[in-house]
């Protein structure tokens, strides 16, 4: 993505709001991966909110933390998402600001990573998905890509679809072909546990052996 500042931020902001009717579809096909009820759950990136909030009204012992890059969207996320949180979702959420290359978390710590807009922090080296499989915990589930989701309606989507496209090119967005996609996995040294999914988007499913 560009370089952090103002202007950007306030561009996700644009771009998050937009997407408040889209995370509750999309956070319905993440928890059909979720392995525990009461999971340790890391959304990354700064698109981070709305789908892990949703998260945690499905899964009510669930704890969320947020990572992101641009500390203003760590600073200000409790009043960009207050308004949005159902119940005491907000209250079973962290936030953290941290470098994606490197996240600021010990190996093996949650049960269920999640990013939305992965494209946008690809490299070349598939160094996002090695960290984010890095702090995946054993038995684990790391689900990454973009898209509307599976379970997302067919109106909101068409309702949405070029307001998103336009402010995602804005943003620098590229478009990935499932090859281009597997390639980045297998840079990570992770195609043995990989499934690319194809349903409401392009999406990586990576798993996490109980022994490794």
């Amino acid at each position: 993505m560009k370089k952090n500042n103002t202007r950007d931020a306030d561009m996700v902001r644009e771009v998050n709001l937009l997407w408040v009717p889209v995370y509750p579809g999309l956070a319905r096909q993440v928890a059909r991966y979720c392995p525990a009820p009461d999971a340790s759950i890391l959304e990354v990136g700064c698109f981070s909110g709305g789908t892990g909030l949703e998260l945690l009204s499905s899964f009510p012992k669930a704890g969320l933390t947020v990572a992101c890059d641009t500390a203003e969207l760590v600073e200000t996320f409790d009043r960009d998402w207050g308004g949005f949180a159902r119940g005491d979702a907000l209250s079973r959420c962290r936030t953290v600001t941290t470098a994606l290359s490197r996240l600021d978390f010990a190996d093996k710590t949650f049960e269920l990573v999640f990013c939305r807009g992965v494209f946008f922090f690809l490299d070349g080296q598939g160094s996002i998905l090695r960290e984010m499989y890095r702090v995946l915990a054993p038995g684990g589930v790391l689900f990454a890509g973009g898209g509307f989701g599976s379970f997302t309606p067919p109106a909101v989507i068409s309702r949405l679809a070029d307001e998103s496209r336009r402010k995602n090119n804005d943003l620098g967005r590229r478009i990935y072909s499932v090859r281009e996609f597997e390639d980045e996995i297998a840079r990570a040294g992770l195609e043995r546990y990989a499934e690319i999914i194809q349903e409401g988007g392009l999406w990586a499913l990576i798993r996490r052996p109980q022994a490794v």
